[in-house]
């Protein structure tokens, strides 16, 4: 029902195949781990390593990138398809291009299964489709509202968009 990817994702000794597949409980096809991984915008490096889906990762996937550690739990969400996402600085190692495709990914799940997601991110563009945005300061909502029009209403919204507050 719930499923969390985090800035800095669980990687487990074994293979990528086991880690895509890390907490689901059913039998997943190679086709459903390609699609996830496609979606997660990893299959392409996936298939290009000699073992492919059965090449080994080491324990906390150091022998990985940070998004490529990061592309691998998101495609577990893909394969759970969950009711409640929680993303925390989920995509902070990707690059941009890589970000969108994932976003549109993740949008496209959420349509289909009805799924609440909660984003946690510094990197205003990921909140950019949210329904509504929250901002913090001490552990308060100092500002709530949709994303176009926070940019437009003084304040600390506004001023991490314009780059006046990282």
């Amino acid at each position: 029902m719930i499923a969390l990817v985090p800035q800095y994702p669980f990687i487990i000794a074994g293979t990528i195949k086991d880690n895509i597949c890390y907490g689901i409980d059913r039998d997943v096809t190679i086709d459903e781990i390609k699609a996830a991984a496609s979606k997660a915008y990893i299959d392409d490096f996936i298939e290009s390593l000699p073992n492919s889906y059965d090449t080994l990762l080491s324990e906390d996937g150091s022998n990985l990138s940070g998004g490529q550690r990061q592309r691998i739990a998101i495609s577990r969400i893909f394969l759970r398809k969950p009711k409640i996402l929680i993303l925390d600085e989920a995509t902070s190692a990707l690059d941009n291009t890589s970000e969108k495709y994932i976003q549109r990914q993740i949008e496209k799940l959420q349509r289909e299964n009805k799924t609440t997601i909660i984003s946690i991110a510094h990197r205003l563009t990921t909140l950019e489709n949210c329904d509504s945005v929250l901002v913090f300061d001490k552990g308060h909502i100092i500002q709530k509202g949709k994303y176009k029009d926070l940019i437009e209403i003084p304040g600390t919204f506004q001023d991490m968009y314009n780059g006046k507050i990282k």
